[in-house]
């Protein structure tokens, strides 16, 4: 495991990737697959087109990552994109997408990496802030009707965005509470294994979950991975001075 910084940033490169190996060793134990390269470094550059790029072994950041001793006493804010670009090395890099059309398996399972880590090293509050962020992030977008899996693309670089990524992990977290984590997680260690070094497309994953869970989930899948947009909630509520009750109608817009 190495870490590539400018000259005189040796002292804080530690305190912003020193975590990278106990990262590496969450990630092969909840996925049942063992880092599968022979190592890991990550480079800090100027003028880099994105926030970072998980090549192969050798992650690219920008130099947004770097931060003072001081900014990382309360916080590290690059520690979930250092999460996000290792847990590409399972889904993206291992398996790779077969398609654009499909890079939801590469962006959503990183998005949804954050939050693993996040929970494990944090706890669940820490999580959760973290991930209402992310969904408030996608909701907020002019395209939250675009499809997780989507073959209407003009350009490779329209499918990079707050659905693939954002929505994706929601999305997956929502499975993970509908299978459980027993399955959920032997469903990735499935479909990590049985497409390892090799691309693959949604269905794979679904029949992954399908095997260890024996549950039928292309219903599932039809609405949150190939069809579009969400649940409009309207709420409201009404207190009872008598009973010292209150009544909360939810109700959802549209179909």
């Amino acid at each position: 495991v190495n870490y590539y910084v400018e000259k005189g940033r040796e002292q804080v490169a530690n305190k912003i990737f020193g975590k990278t190996p106990e990262m590496m060793a969450f990630f092969s134990s909840i996925t049942g697959v063992d880092y599968p390269w022979e190592k890991f470094s990550q480079i800090v550059v100027r003028d880099f087109v994105s926030d970072a790029m998980e090549n192969t072994t050798a992650v690219v950041h920008s130099d947004k990552a770097y931060q003072s001793e001081a900014d990382l006493i309360d916080e590290n804010i690059w520690e979930p994109v250092i999460a996000h670009e290792l847990f590409h090395h399972w889904f993206g890099n291992l398996v790779t997408a077969e398609n654009w059309s499909n890079i939801s398996l590469n962006e959503s399972f990183a998005n949804y990496g954050e939050y693993l880590w996040l929970e494990h090293e944090y706890g669940y509050d820490k999580a959760e802030e973290h991930r209402i962020k992310a969904i408030e992030a996608y909701k907020k977008g002019d395209n939250f009707m675009n499809k997780l899996v989507r073959f209407d693309y003009d350009n490779r670089e329209e499918v990079f965005d707050l659905v693939s990524g954002n929505k994706g992990g929601a999305v997956l977290h929502m499975l993970k509470d509908y299978l459980g984590d027993d399955a959920f997680f032997k469903g990735l260690k499935m479909y990590l294994t049985e497409n390892q070094y090799d691309s693959a497309e949604v269905h794979q994953l679904r029949m992954a979950f399908e095997k260890v869970s024996g549950k039928e989930l292309n219903w599932f899948f039809n609405q949150w991975f190939y069809g579009g947009g969400h649940p409009e909630i309207r709420v409201s509520h009404d207190y009872n001075l008598m009973d010292k009750t209150i009544t909360l109608t939810l109700r959802q817009l549209g179909e």
